[in-house]
């Protein structure tokens, strides 16, 4: 009879095959009262807020729209429990790792870092689930009263889950990023202000489908969702593979995973440009989909030109034993040095494909040199910001401490850039630099080529882009050089130890 029941004695029970990372962010969170005090705060203000609609309704002779507004008064109050409380609380568990000294045990426990990023990702998803089956009523309700139909309301619940597991995610990774606490002081405000500015766009894309739900039934409408969507999985997917590569132990190859989903960004992008114009022939759709993929790039080149510079040992092992086939990946290896190297293989793709997805329409020799223009100052603009301050950085900035430290001057330098500027033009009186409008701001280049007027100074701009563009890579040729020598170096070293170890 024992041995009878000695295999059901060595089975694991249910709740410890459960990702233990999952079950302790579920109990902190829901006895926490971050939680609880958010959880009720927005359910009451969800019922007065109906409540309040639905009695001006009463009093109304017209209630043909009573159905549109409740529905848009209680997701605003969904939006902002699941597109703001729930990302900002994984924000606050993952940080809270850092501030109790567990990060590092999870780093060196046998938790893969896939299973730490799902447990904390399952742990938001749970708490938005309270959220949306709570609300569920209401948008039922808002159904039931006319004037918004399923299809709509479909789309847009499809069109939240996606946003918050995309910034759930970005939550779990930008909380990762450092351990000093000033610096996640400054991301926590920075990614605060972001949800906000999320919950705003939500709020807009979700009235003009309530308001104009005919949309939906067009190819345009149908193609803006499912880019909505597409935008929000590769964000989503571009966090997770921030997130595993800083719960990976530093000294495993945390950087050459992210380099080729960076690659394949940007050739997805140069796919969905190329469709997009067959679609609508409109050459502003193709420098779109690479000003997009630029933007993310830029954000993984802040890890990737920063980066120590010499190879790890455990890399090392990991490298290709051919030597042509290993100089060939240069790119890929991690380094600051083999990163500028990458954003010149990214970069390469995007204007090229650029101009091929121009082929799959019609268009002319203007639009062509538009586009290639559009293009190619996004990138360079994108080489300065990361490239300069990081390669004057690698001559004196050793340890990891300075490195985020440029991270995060970095960051702060791109938006500061383009403020200084409007308040100068504050002082001094001058209009255009009051709109942005000056070469400090990246999407200056984009909106001259959209307009005939102003050529010549954009002529002035673009030669000057290019200046520092070359002079950005000079600075970054020494470190490229020793990238690519030192490629070839450990190639060489291991070729020598297996033919004195053959012998």
């Amino acid at each position: 009879m024992s041995n009878a029941q000695a295999p059901a004695l060595d089975r694991p029970r249910f709740d410890d095959r459960i990702n233990p990372i999952l079950v302790k962010e579920v109990r902190q969170s829901l006895r926490g009262k971050y939680f609880k005090v958010l959880f009720w705060l927005t359910l009451c203000v969800g019922t007065l807020i109906g409540l309040s609609v639905v009695s001006n309704a009463a009093l109304d002779d017209d209630s043909s729209e009573t159905g549109r507004i409740f529905f848009m008064c209680i997701f605003g109050v969904l939006a902002a429990a699941v597109h703001g409380f729930v990302p900002f609380s994984a924000y606050l568990s993952t940080s809270a790792e850092w501030d109790e000294n567990t990060y590092d045990l999870l780093v060196i426990s046998n938790l893969k870092p896939r299973q730490i990023v799902l447990g904390k990702l399952l742990s938001g998803l749970i708490q938005a689930l309270l959220y949306y089956s709570t609300f569920g009523p209401f948008l039922v309700f808002a159904f039931l009263m006319n004037g918004i139909d399923l299809l709509s309301v479909a789309v847009i619940l499809v069109g939240s889950g996606a946003t918050c597991i995309a910034l759930t995610l970005v939550g779990i990774a930008t909380a990762s990023l450092t351990s000093n606490k000033v610096g996640r002081v400054v991301i926590m405000a920075i990614f605060g202000a972001g949800l906000i500015g999320v919950w705003g766009m939500s709020m807009g894309l979700a009235g003009g489908i309530t308001f104009s739900p005919e949309d939906l039934r067009d190819v345009e409408g149908q193609v803006a969702v499912a880019a909505y969507v597409s935008a929000a999985a590769l964000v989503g997917l571009l966090a997770t593979a921030v997130a595993m590569a800083r719960f990976a132990h530093e000294e495993e190859n945390r950087s050459t995973p992210l380099r080729v989903l960076s690659v394949l960004l940007v050739s997805a992008a140069v796919a969905w440009s190329a469709w997009m114009f067959g679609q609508f022939s409109e050459e502003g759709i193709v420098w779109a989909c690479q000003v997009i993929a630029a933007i993310a790039c830029f954000l993984l080149s802040l890890f990737f030109q920063t980066e120590p510079e010499e190879l790890g040992r455990r890399v090392e092992k990991h490298m290709p034993k051919t030597t042509l086939l290993s100089l060939a990946i240069t790119p890929f290896h991690p380094g600051g040095g083999r990163a500028v190297l990458l954003w010149s293989l990214q970069a390469a793709i995007a204007i090229l494909g650029s101009q091929l997805a121009l082929t799959f329409g019609t268009t002319t020799g203007s639009d062509r040199l538009d586009t290639f223009f559009a293009v190619a100052s996004v990138w360079t603009y994108a080489l300065i910001y990361a490239g300069l301050p990081s390669g004057i950085a690698s001559f004196f900035v050793r340890g990891s401490t300075g490195r985020t430290f440029v991270r995060l001057g970095i960051l702060l330098a791109v938006p500061a850039l383009a403020l200084l500027p409007v308040l100068a033009g504050l002082f001094l009186g001058i209009r255009e630099w009051m709109e942005f409008d000056h070469p400090f701001h990246p999407f200056w280049v984009l909106m001259k080529l959209g307009n005939s007027s102003g050529r010549s100074e954009l002529h002035v701009v673009l030669v000057g882009l290019a200046f520092l563009g070359g002079l950005t890579l000079l600075v970054n040729v020494p470190r490229m050089w020793r990238g690519v020598r030192e490629v070839a170096t450990v190639n060489s070293r291991r070729s020598s130890s297996s033919a004195a170890s053959a012998q």
